[in-house]
């Protein structure tokens, strides 16, 4: 597959506010922390995939409840797919092997939907990239410029794609406070 890139599109936050909303009526029984927008398409001016990430924040006691939920609702239950703590929901329409990667049926945007559990390294990893990327202007372009080098290259797998932003993640996560033991469980996950 090849990786797509596209310009920062100010439609992506107001989908995002769409798709919470009904995050938001699904789970309003489940006592969740926040729904937070992350990855590339949370950063304004920063060209990314095509897809929204959004992670919904539990507490260990209520992935339960999160998971039938969600399920209940038509999203598909892909575990935790490699990443601790970390529980991948594909949106309703889509299996297990169909990655979110484009335009989704009908035009829809795509999306990756994890349930974190508070606390987690995988939650700690999108909130701290998040964050150091909306303060470091540097670290932003530089995020960038790697993201756009591996643009239009073939991969075999979507893990390709994140091993060739390994390197920056870190540096980004290092600013953030992370220790190296801490950096080293990153770069094992996504070697």
């Amino acid at each position: 597959m090849k990786v797509t890139l596209e310009s920062y599109n100010p439609e992506w936050p107001l989908k995002f506010r769409e798709v919470h909303a009904q995050l938001s009526s699904i789970l309003k029984d489940v006592p969740i922390i926040s729904i937070e927008h992350v990855g590339s398409t949370s950063i304004p001016t920063m060209k990314a995939k095509p897809v929204l990430d959004i992670d919904i924040i539990t507490p260990a006691s209520a992935l339960e409840a999160a998971s039938k939920a969600l399920s209940d609702a038509g999203y598909t239950d892909c575990g935790e797919m490699g990443i601790p703590g970390r529980f991948v929901f594909r949106q309703p329409g889509y299996g297990i092997l169909d990655v979110a990667y484009g335009m989704g049926v009908q035009g829809e945007l795509r999306r990756n939907t994890y349930v974190v559990i508070e606390g987690c390294t995988a939650l700690r990893n999108h909130l701290d990239v998040r964050r150091v990327l909306l303060e470091d202007q540097e670290l932003r372009e530089e995020y960038a410029r790697v993201k756009s080098n591996m643009e239009g290259m073939e991969f075999e797998k979507m893990d390709q794609y994140v091993f060739g932003k390994t390197q920056v993640l870190c540096k980004i996560l290092q600013k953030a406070g992370w220790s190296e033991e801490e950096l080293q469980s990153v770069m094992e996950v996504n070697s």
